[in-house]
């Protein structure tokens, strides 16, 4: 009967090491580990979005319909949203002319997202999303997540994981090298 009691505690000792590990590789993915990821969304008008950003901007996505935007749902608290936040300037940067960044803190709170961005920089809009109306209409799982939107309004692309500046200028090139091609 002892050996039955060693058995189990050996059996879950191993299970918790491995739920840890599973939880660390996951809270420490590598830049660039986003996975594209299909969505209802994808080939839809995108879901309302606007309001008031932290910095007192008005922001309304149907404003941007002539440009590509990128939705970005993070969380301060998020070392994969911290490692993401410097592609996003640098995409912000690239595409100042035809592109727009906005983000939406995602489980997290209003102060927590300006000490964010305080730390990390960004001048794009941040809407908070306190009810979770956007999360809901994006079906966001957990941060980051991103999406992104054509000119004309229609979402083509999610991410679900960290993203590079590269991996949407990718899609972004695919999309007019196929627009000029039609």
């Amino acid at each position: 009967m002892e050996w039955k009691s060693l058995t189990v505690r050996l059996v879950s000792a191993c299970a918790a090491f491995l739920l840890v590990a599973f939880v660390l590789v996951l809270a420490t993915r590598q830049s660039g580990s986003g996975s594209a990821s299909n969505s209802p969304l994808i080939g839809k008008l995108v879901p309302p979005i606007a309001g008031v950003g932290l910095n007192g901007q008005v922001f309304d996505v149907d404003d941007y319909s002539s440009k590509w935007v990128l939705v970005n749902f993070f969380a301060s608290w998020c070392v994969p949203c911290q490692r993401e936040h410097p592609e996003l300037a640098e995409w912000r940067q690239r595409r100042r002319a035809d592109g727009v960044v906005v983000s939406v803190p995602f489980g997290d709170t209003e102060e927590d997202a300006r000490t964010f961005f305080d730390e990390y920089g960004g001048d794009w809009p941040v809407l908070v999303d306190s009810d979770a109306t956007w999360a809901v209409a994006f079906s966001v799982l957990r941060p980051p997540e991103s999406f992104l939107v054509a000119p004309g309004g229609t979402v083509v692309a999610r991410w679900q994981g960290q993203i590079t500046a590269d991996e949407v200028d990718r899609v972004v090139n695919d999309l007019q090298l196929e627009n000029l091609a039609s």
